[in-house]
């Protein structure tokens, strides 16, 4: 609140100032002692760290099911919450630290080949399409190099590390919640005073293509 509205004399919030709340609190430079918890509790146990990767990026419905030693212990550790009946992160703030993480962990192991482009802005913002179209050739160009069910399961979350060096404090990208059934992701990214809606969903070929039109 003192860092919001310090001397403003209207005290009441605005969506504005929740927005900017969010992004301070999500920042990738800040922490907490209770964010620090949530990473070392994710890396001290891989299983864990997977399912919640599974959830967090691949929207992945589990259950909930408390006997369950799995999300037991993520429930344990305040990261997962009961919402009709599904497991799902307690709250957004949690979901986009625990994306950050993730996306920082796969950036440190491929720093050589997610390098950023300067030419990805524009003088209107951000150039999307050719963002996209560098995507695309950096999957192209890995495809042989890497387990192909690895880039399969990990090609979102691959889509989001290729993103962060480009935005690099430049603007700023969240999760937006989605229908699970659709098993999709979609990513808004603010740049200036634009934001950009980008659909994440595993392509299955044209077959599949035209019989979800």
């Amino acid at each position: 609140d003192e860092d919001i509205i310090p001397n403003r004399a209207d005290k009441n919030w605005s969506v504005d100032d929740v927005q900017a709340a969010f992004k301070m609190i999500v920042d990738d430079g800040y922490t907490t002692t209770l964010f620090d918890s949530l990473a070392k509790n994710l890396e001290n146990n891989r299983e864990l760290y997977n399912f919640v990767s599974d959830i967090v990026i691949n929207g992945k419905r589990a259950p909930y099911v408390i006997t369950s030693p799995m999300i037991n212990l993520a429930n344990l550790y305040g990261i997962i919450a009961n919402v009709d009946g599904f497991c799902q992160i307690h709250n957004r703030i949690y979901e986009q630290r625990i994306y950050a993480h993730l996306v920082s962990n796969l950036l440190v192991a491929n720093r050589n080949n997610l390098a950023p482009s300067p030419d990805s802005f524009t003088a209107d913002g951000l150039n999307v399409k050719l963002i996209l179209q560098r995507f695309q050739a950096f999957m192209r160009e890995n495809s042989s190099q890497r387990d192909r069910k690895f880039l399969e399961r990990e090609g979102r979350l691959l889509f989001l590390a290729f993103l962060k060096p480009i935005m690099n404090g430049k603007g700023f990208e969240f999760k937006e919640p989605v229908v699970a059934d659709e098993q999709r992701l979609d990513l808004v990214i603010t740049y200036q005073d634009k934001r950009y809606v980008i659909e994440l969903k595993r392509w299955y070929g044209e077959k599949y293509h035209q019989r979800g039109l």
